[in-house]
């Protein structure tokens, strides 16, 4: 049988947020609390943050076949005069990614860091409105070697729901309609940790923003999370 994302949920909705109720978001009656001190440190939370892992489908979150593609279908015409994106802010680079594929930006939360990370740039996990999220540092993902979340002005949901990554940003610039004609090439000289991810440039209020190619994108996450 094909695993889809509806054969994925239950076992996602099966997973025992015990950190809310008993642990340190919630009475603090857990008594594995005397033996572990904070959630973080107990195998049941590292056993959550593995089966969300687990359970997480990356090709649901980015569907390359979504991008530049407006809601109730539009004609190539239309699709050329330009596209809807959110600019914002990692460190000192300001980038962009089609609204298409984001499903909404969120105040940030509390990240958990995992005891056994598969990738540098999977910071941790985080409980954003009930649901267990998977935190990814595009700072890291784009061959950084730091990334401080502590400084995490807003999280950017990349997809929807319980299968969606969390992306934590240091701010958001807004919603913006950038202009096929705005759009312009990658130098050649273009130094940026992000160059490899990003398919045009454009301005935006004094800044010079990279558009983020949403495959590529996904293609990264897809080896940060394998």
């Amino acid at each position: 049988m094909v695993e889809t994302s509806a054969t994925r949920l239950p076992n996602l909705a099966a997973i025992d947020d015990c950190w809310r109720r008993i642990g340190v978001s919630g009475d603090a009656s857990c008594p594995l609390l005397v033996t572990h001190v904070h959630c973080r440190n107990c195998p049941t939370y590292a056993q959550a943050a593995t089966a969300l892992l687990d359970a997480l489908a990356v090709d649901d979150l980015v569907d390359a076949a979504t991008l530049d593609q407006p809601a109730g279908g539009a004609s190539h015409v239309d699709r050329a005069a330009g596209q809807s994106c959110v600019v914002f802010r990692v460190g000192d680079e300001w980038l962009a990614l089609p609204t298409a594929v984001l499903g909404e930006v969120t105040a940030p939360a509390p990240i958990h860091s995992l005891p056994h990370r598969r990738h540098a740039a999977l910071v941790g996990v985080a409980s954003v409105r009930g649901a267990l999220l998977t935190c990814v540092s595009l700072a890291l993902l784009f061959g950084g070697t730091t990334t401080d979340t502590s400084r995490t002005g807003r999280f950017l949901m990349l997809g929807q729901g319980r299968n969606a990554i969390a992306l934590p940003v240091a701010e958001v610039a807004g919603v913006q309609h950038v202009p096929h004609t705005a759009l312009l090439p990658l130098p050649a000289t273009l130094a940026r940790a992000s160059a490899h991810y990003t398919r045009a440039l454009f301005e935006h209020e004094g800044h010079t923003v990279g558009l983020l190619d949403a495959d590529l994108l996904r293609q990264a996450l897809s080896r940060s999370l394998s």
